[in-house]
């Protein structure tokens, strides 16, 4: 079930579900618009060949940039983190996407969940499909996240638990 503005209201309101800080325009009609953050990251090198199965962090393969303007060039992505730090209760889960004014302009993100109980700000992944530079502003509004019930509860307890600013991706050496 897509929880919509009331019971999304109530839900932060009880301290169940924390988004900080809390705009006037965050609670949408049916899920939270997020903004952009104070950094993003993006590849540090070009051509080089990845294996994240030998990895056990890719962090040296990402250069985090501290800026009010988020640069994607044509055909590449960033790594972009809401400004908002999210504490999502154990019985609802979080659908990401991007809101579709921005799709429009060519901006993708693969889907995305938040995880029950994940908290921390989160971290997305924003591919530029079209030959020309496309520039964000931190604080604009990008992300929609869609809240639904889950059936049960879940605990989070991955890498991503309490995150704070852009994460690049962790290796997979421990998973293959």
């Amino acid at each position: 079930m897509i929880l919509a503005n009331d019971e999304l209201k109530k839900l932060i309101s009880t301290g169940r579900l924390k988004v900080d800080p809390l705009y006037p325009d965050t609670i949408r009609e049916n899920g939270l618009d997020l903004r952009i953050g104070g950094e993003y990251a993006i590849y540090a090198y070009e051509g080089v060949v990845i294996k994240p199965c030998e990895l056990e962090s890719a962090r040296h393969l990402f250069r985090v940039v501290k800026a009010d303007e988020v640069v994607i060039p044509p055909r590449n992505f960033a790594l972009l983190t809401t400004e908002e730090y999210v504490k999502m209760p154990d019985d609802v889960v979080g659908f990401a996407n991007l809101r579709s004014t921005l799709a429009r302009y060519g901006l993708v993100i693969p889907p995305t969940i938040v995880d029950a109980g994940f908290e921390g700000n989160i971290t997305i992944e924003v591919v530029n499909e079209t030959p020309n530079t496309i520039v964000l502003r931190r604080g604009m509004r990008f992300l929609h996240l869609v809240l639904a019930k889950t059936e049960g509860r879940a605990q989070y307890s991955g890498l991503y638990q309490g995150q704070r600013g852009v994460t690049p991706p962790k290796g997979l050496k421990n998973e293959c």
